[in-house]
């Protein structure tokens, strides 16, 4: 193979948010030609979905640690906490600290299967270049069988038509052999 195999032009292209809704037909359609079932397209829309959840978890914790600060700072102007809302504050501090875990736990998840996800469309995007130029290779030799193939017809054909032009009178070969 040539250089251009081991070093594949690529091509990105980044569309604003905007635009997704008007480029979306054609994008289906270019994945269907491709021979994409949907799958990634489905993957995508999931990956979507869970980074808008998890924006709108990460806005409720937001408001839920703000609450809790200001119950904190109303309670705290006043020295006379009972015991009992000094342990529920301090339970409600531990709901919002595990909340936080978890919720980066599920970023960094959602991370990685957006990481393995473009990881696969890559991988797809190779494999089908690599395709395109085994596929270029196998035409240009099928090309040049063919000219060859016609070239020897050709060949065959005016060797046979000289034979036939060309009567030689018996004995006339046996004549140059011996001479």
């Amino acid at each position: 193979m040539n250089d251009e195999s081991t070093n594949p032009f690529v091509f990105r292209v980044e569309i604003s948010p905007e635009h997704v809704d008007a480029i979306a037909p054609r994008l289906r359609e270019a994945l269907a030609a491709s021979g994409n079932d949907g799958e990634i397209t489905r993957r995508a829309a999931a990956i979507a979905e869970r980074e808008e959840k998890l924006r709108r978890e990460q806005e409720e914790l937001e408001q839920r640690a703000r609450r809790l600060s200001e119950r904190e700072a109303e309670l705290g102007a006043s020295d006379d906490l009972t015991a009992s809302e000094r342990i529920r504050l301090a339970e409600r501090r531990q709901r919002i600290d595990l909340s936080n875990q978890e919720l980066e736990e599920r970023e960094h998840e959602l991370f990685s299967r957006e990481a393995e996800f473009e990881a696969d469309v890559l991988l797809r995007e190779d494999r089908i270049e690599r395709w395109r130029e085994e596929l270029k290779d196998l035409e240009q030799q099928l090309e040049r069988r063919e000219r060859d193939l016609a070239a020897y017809v050709d060949q065959l054909q005016g060797t046979l038509a000289t034979a036939d032009r060309v009567v030689t009178p018996p004995g006339i070969t046996e004549l140059r052999r011996t001479g």
